[in-house]
């Protein structure tokens, strides 16, 4: 019977863009585009380049679940979290990076409750709908400069009948050289 319940976890999270591990942390209130911008034009631009980007599990909870399934899917997230991938980012994308983040978040359902980029860090807070009658939550915390980032991402969600599930990543990007 909990088998039909990986999908619609697996969805939670990966429509989950961002938010905070307590509702506690939620209570603010959500945060104007017009704020969002500002907090955006204190990062750094990240610079043209070469990146190399891998990915750790840190933690994966979903009470309610056999243990052979959790394993199961525990190793389906550590697998694809373990594969290090590299990607070009090109002069217009690096320059274009701030519009198309602010972009993505205006065209989310998300509600950012907590957004700052200043002096190389970053901590955000945003709610999701899932689309199946859930929300997802999602912090981001760690560092960034115009040469890579290394932060943690805290993705939770109340699944009905099984309780709060949350997963921990640690996402590193570095520019590895020029583009090839």
């Amino acid at each position: 019977m909990k088998k039909y319940l990986v999908l619609p976890l697996a969805a939670a999270f990966a429509l989950s863009a961002c938010g905070s591990d307590t509702d506690e942390e939620l209570a603010g209130d959500a945060m104007s585009a017009d704020e969002v911008a500002d907090a955006v034009a204190e990062a750094e631009t990240p610079r043209a380049g070469q990146y190399r980007s891998s990915q750790e599990l840190l933690e994966f909870a979903v009470p309610g679940l056999d243990a052979d399934m959790e394993e199961l899917i525990r190793s389906a997230f550590a697998e694809g979290a373990a594969e290090e991938t590299t990607y070009c980012l090109t002069e217009e994308d690096a320059a274009n990076n701030r519009e198309e983040m602010l972009r993505g978040m205006a065209e989310s359902d998300c509600e950012v409750t907590r957004f700052d980029m200043v002096g190389g860090t970053i901590d955000a807070a945003m709610s999701c709908p899932t689309g199946e009658g859930m929300s997802g939550d999602v912090t981001l915390t760690g560092t960034m400069d115009s040469d890579g980032a290394d932060m943690v991402m805290n993705f939770s969600a109340d699944i009905p009948s099984m309780g709060p599930a949350s997963i921990r990543m640690r996402v590193v990007s570095e520019r590895i050289g020029d583009c090839s």
